[in-house]
């Protein structure tokens, strides 16, 4: 397979409910980058990434600068299988090339060689399909009145699960986990997220107060280059709760370090974040040889491009993941590039029998749709 040249996008594609966090004021549209890959047949293939300065430093110019780095060696190759491919992947890793870039051409290439050999992707990656996956419905953060507003509108929504952004503001966020306690039932598993936004004082004591409440996972509790805090509330709290690392962990060098010192028991996994589904399954691996489970995050404002790699990372673990973030498709997005939209179904099942039947990553992409989302 011979790359002919590499096209990209900065997509920006207008959200039906804005996303606030504790590290983000808020967004009203997606902010990702979709890189095009065509080959000397004339294949094209398809890959998206989602660089966040608060997460792994990167901006979009990194990204393009990062591109413009690697293209000219890219550009008439031949790269025939995906395990020649990982050694390109592992090089550009070595060098400092960012996370971003490299998921983004890691999905490209794998989209276009599925359509090359005219071979659905799990196949070729000899893996056994599983039928379905279980999404958590992911919650920003809000007001109590606005909060009682936005389940309302999604009443139709009946999800296994749900992760709630949390901030310092402790009175507001007891009451939110009181509103969605009094919605969804006592039983009902509630995840907060806190994205870097406590202080190792404020954690010790949010904490308990929200195990009173059946929470029992906190994500990113502290700040991400906090790692004495977190191994002290993994220390506090481990044997009962679950003390998560997200934007602290960024390759497997971190995640090496936090399972040797045990500063967390627990690892989110997010493609984008991570350098793309290659890296991702290497840390779940390594995890897993320490006992400690993993989940399936996502960004904001992921297209179908993601979701698919999401959805094959679950496939080669078998599952087996704590929880699993993202599939909104056009839930949340005001329109997805690809038709049919991957996303789950109003009880946070995402049906695989519909997808992979045909070669590629994802269902076809809507040129339409990257012309009418594109910022060049």
């Amino acid at each position: 397979m011979k790359i002919l040249f590499l096209r990209y996008r900065e997509m920006h594609i207008p959200l039906k409910v804005q996303f606030k966090q504790s590290n983000n004021s808020g967004a009203n549209r997606s902010y990702s980058f979709i890189l095009e890959l065509e080959t000397v047949d004339g294949v094209k293939g398809y890959g998206e990434s989602c660089p966040r300065t608060y997460v792994t430093g990167e901006s979009m110019e990194d990204v393009i600068r990062d591109l413009s780095v690697i293209q000219p060696g890219l550009i008439g190759r031949e790269i025939p299988t995906y395990d020649s491919f990982k050694v390109e992947l592992e090089h550009w890793y070595q060098q400092g090339i960012g996370p971003s870039i490299r998921c983004a051409l890691e999905l490209a290439w794998l989209d276009a060689w599925s359509r090359t050999e005219n071979t659905p992707l799990p196949d070729l990656l000899g893996v056994r399909r599983i039928d379905s996956i279980s999404y958590s419905l992911v919650l920003p953060l809000l007001q109590p009145e606005q909060l009682a507003g936005l389940l309302d509108r999604l009443k139709a929504f009946q999800p296994p699960a749900l992760k709630l952004k949390v901030d310092r503001d402790q009175e507001r966020n007891l009451a939110n986990i009181r509103t969605l306690r009094a919605h969804y039932g006592d039983h009902f598993s509630i995840r907060v997220d806190v994205n870097g936004g406590w202080s190792l004082e404020e954690a010790e004591r949010y904490i308990p107060q929200m195990m009173d409440l059946g929470v029992t996972s906190f994500e990113q509790p502290v700040a991400a280059e906090a790692l004495s805090d977190m191994q002290t509330l993994t220390r506090l709290f481990g044997k009962e709760a679950r003390i998560m690392a997200d934007e602290s962990l960024l390759d497997i060098k971190n995640a090496n370090y936090f399972l040797q010192e045990k500063i967390c028991n627990h690892f989110n996994l997010k493609i984008s974040k991570l350098g793309g589904i290659r890296p991702a399954l290497k840390i779940y691996r390594l995890a897993e040889s320490y006992q400690v489970p993993c989940q399936l995050g996502a960004h904001f404002g992921e297209t179908s491009l993601l979701t698919a790699a999401g959805a094959l990372l679950a496939t080669l673990v078998s599952g087996k993941l704590t929880a699993c973030e993202g599939a909104l498709g056009e839930f949340l997005l005001d329109g997805d590039v690809c038709s049919p939209s991957m996303q789950h179904d109003l009880k946070g099942n995402l049906d695989l029998s519909r997808y992979w039947q045909e070669p590629g990553l994802t269902p076809p992409v809507l040129p339409e749709r990257l012309e009418a989302y594109s910022d060049y």
